[in-house]
């Protein structure tokens, strides 16, 4: 709040709120007037949040403002996407970006969850990523860990962020490896164009470049371009050398790998994605996440990219970081 007021931004203070309750005070306070833009402190999570609220208030009343961003969360996709460095030490250098005020646009995806009679039980807007399968069930053992860790201060002290992510990250793919694990069929259909994967272990879906802090599956991935890049993932195997060729700073590239053995990876890209699940029978549902949220359990979903839903403010010469 200091550096924000040095910058002359004028910044009144807003708390988030648990369940969901974010999003609507957050609308009712861009509806009362004066607000020039929303600045999120937090990780993506909080990005998503402050979005759903600029959009709630632009649906409701016709009233737009930019989001300006103060990473500070885990992976903190977005603001990295955009050249935009996260932690304490960087919030002068951040603030500093929002009063300058260049803005550019992003898409936004909408995704809708479907039960087995086709009725739409769930949706919801996401800004980075969404996965269905393994990523999601990571991203669930993470929050697990996270709430039991919370319980005990010392330990929360060194068992935290990445660390916690890691850890729950490499025990789901060694219990993986160990039992076979949750493996699944899916058809996708992009753009009225259907395609078919077995043996499927994780499909994620992206908007901004970086997965996960260090990944980069498309290096072409705009925010921007009307597209969502869809990565379909076959196995721990398949994982593992997507984590490798794709981490942003290992010069191994999948042409290495291909002298391997292991072939070209395929990215699809479309503005509208179905994916229809097929489980073996009697096995548990698949995890699904938006945001780096746990989301809503089913086997069809249709997700919509929604081109230019949000105005964000970026340095003059954004780029990944």
């Amino acid at each position: 709040m200091q550096a924000l007021e040095r910058a002359r931004l004028d910044p009144v203070f807003l708390p988030t709120r648990p369940g969901g309750e974010t999003v609507p005070d957050l609308a009712a306070r861009i509806e009362a007037g004066d607000v020039a833009r929303v600045v999120y402190l937090g990780g993506d999570g909080t990005f998503a949040e402050a979005a759903k609220g600029i959009i709630l208030a632009r649906e409701r009343t016709g009233i737009d403002v930019p989001l300006g961003m103060l990473p500070m969360g885990t992976a903190n996709d977005q603001g990295r996407s955009f050249g935009i460095p996260a932690g304490e030490r960087r919030i002068e250098q951040n603030v500093a970006i929002i009063r300058r005020g260049v803005e550019q646009w992003m898409d936004a995806g909408r995704i809708f969850a479907f039960d087995a009679d086709g009725a739409c039980v769930a949706q919801d807007l996401w800004f980075d990523n969404c996965g269905f399968g393994l990523s999601a069930q990571i991203l669930w053992a993470r929050n697990r860990d996270r709430d039991l860790v919370g319980r005990l201060p010392v330990l929360r002290r060194i068992y935290r962020d990445k660390v916690i992510y890691t850890v729950a990250a490499l025990r789901s793919l060694l219990t993986g490896a160990l039992t076979g694990g949750k493996r699944f069929a899916a058809r996708i259909t992009v753009d009225d164009t259907a395609h078919t994967f077995d043996n499927v272990t994780d499909v994620v879906l992206l908007d901004t470049i970086l997965y996960a802090g260090d990944w980069v599956f498309d290096p072409k991935t705009k925010a921007d371009d009307g597209l969502f890049e869809i990565v379909v993932v076959r196995g721990h195997t398949d994982w593992a050398a997507a984590a490798i060729s794709s981490h942003k700073k290992n010069p191994v590239t999948e042409d290495d790998l291909a002298v391997l053995g292991i072939p070209r990876r395929q990215i699809l890209k479309g503005r509208t994605i179905e994916i229809q699940l097929n489980r073996p029978p009697g096995t548990p549902p698949v995890f699904t996440q938006i945001d780096g949220e746990e989301w809503a359990v089913a086997d069809h979903y249709r997700v919509e990219n929604l081109f230019h839903h949000l105005r964000i403010i970026v340095p003059e010469n954004p780029h990944f970081l």
